[in-house]
């Protein structure tokens, strides 16, 4: 799919070239899915004609609706796919979902765009693969066993494939992704691994602060709480699970007594709002949403440059105060004929 200059600079040196172009992929999703539904509409507005009127033409609008449902899926993955590969989960990533779509720029890469797709034929395949991977940990972790070798060889070759991540940490849950990061302690490639797969998989699946509380809980259970923080801090989550994360921190950090410090080798609860604050978006959200609570969290901690520059977004009030002072604006006198 051309569109942008670099994917066409890349196809002029190679002519076997392929690639996505990310922005103009979710375009084209969009365009299948509107066809589709058009199409559906139609055939049910003429499915009933007298017995007169030959079918052929509903049998062929048919067959071409049911090529375009089966195309937005197939898609979707690739340049989910493709999204994966341009940020390896280490950076933002464009929202994926039907209604965020080409919501900011995308890249080009080959990634996702050859014959297959991963190491899976479709996103069912794959999805299945991740789950099934999960009970292996799970019976792992309950029978005191290490995880499997060939579980570990799956996860380290699909933790870039976003279905296969999205049916790992979907049948893992917040226990099962803290018994994981247990396991591969020790161990840094495995580490990297899961700090890959959990990343991508928070753009995929709801990470809630419920969901990373419980995750958190879990790790300090099992005595890898600091490992987890660290592993999260540096996972590229998603702009939510940034802001479900800084609460989490800011909450930690309010609740602290004045003038705490937390010892080392215990990381700082700032280690959670990190993420949030290094990311505009994740902090002017999680700013609106929790003014008092980084308020009074830098109130403890005045000297904390996270929460000064975490502060600095302004809320929706401070915005709309802001706006109330402006001088009103005189609209131009409309010109005589």
């Amino acid at each position: 799919m051309a569109g942008q200059d670099g994917l066409r600079a890349s196809a002029a040196r190679d002519k076997d070239f392929v690639g996505i172009d990310t922005a103009a992929m979710a375009r084209l999703i969009q365009q299948m899915t509107s066809a589709s539904n058009a199409i559906t509409a139609w055939l049910r507005t003429n499915a009933a004609l007298p017995p007169s009127v030959p079918r052929t033409g509903l049998h062929q609008a048919a067959a071409v609706e049911s090529w375009a449902r089966a195309q937005p899926g197939m898609l979707s993955r690739r340049r989910s796919y493709a999204i994966a590969h341009l940020s390896k989960g280490a950076a933002d990533m464009p929202r994926v979902g039907a209604g965020h779509l080409g919501g900011r720029p995308g890249g080009t890469t080959t990634a996702g765009a050859g014959h297959s797709v991963g190491h899976f034929p479709d996103a069912h395949a794959a999805t299945r693969a991740g789950s099934a991977d999960a009970a292996a940990i799970h019976a792992a972790s309950a029978a005191g066993r290490p995880v499997p070798v060939a579980v570990w060889k799956r996860l380290t070759a699909d933790a870039d494939d976003p279905d296969y991540v999205k049916g790992l940490y979907a049948r893992l849950g917040p226990a099962g992704a803290a018994d994981l990061i247990g396991a591969a302690l020790g161990r840094q490639a495995r580490l990297a691994t899961v700090r890959e797969s959990l990343g991508l998989a928070s753009h995929h699946l709801r990470m809630s602060e419920k969901w990373l509380r419980e995750f958190l809980e879990e790790a300090t259970r099992k005595g890898v709480h600091d490992d987890a923080v660290r592993l999260l801090e540096h996972a590229g989550l998603d702009r939510r699970a940034k802001v479900a994360l800084g609460h989490i921190g800011l909450a930690h950090l309010v609740a602290a007594p004045p003038g705490h410090r937390i010892p080392t080798p215990n990381p700082p609860h700032e280690a959670m709002i990190r993420p949030a604050a290094a990311d505009p978006e994740a902090a002017a959200e999680l700013h609106a949403r929790h003014s008092e609570a980084v308020h009074r969290a830098l109130a403890a901690h005045p000297g904390s440059t996270v929460l000064q520059a975490l502060a600095a977004h302004p809320t929706p009030e401070r915005s709309e105060r802001i706006g109330s002072t402006a001088p009103p604006v005189t609209p131009p006198a409309e010109e005589g004929p």
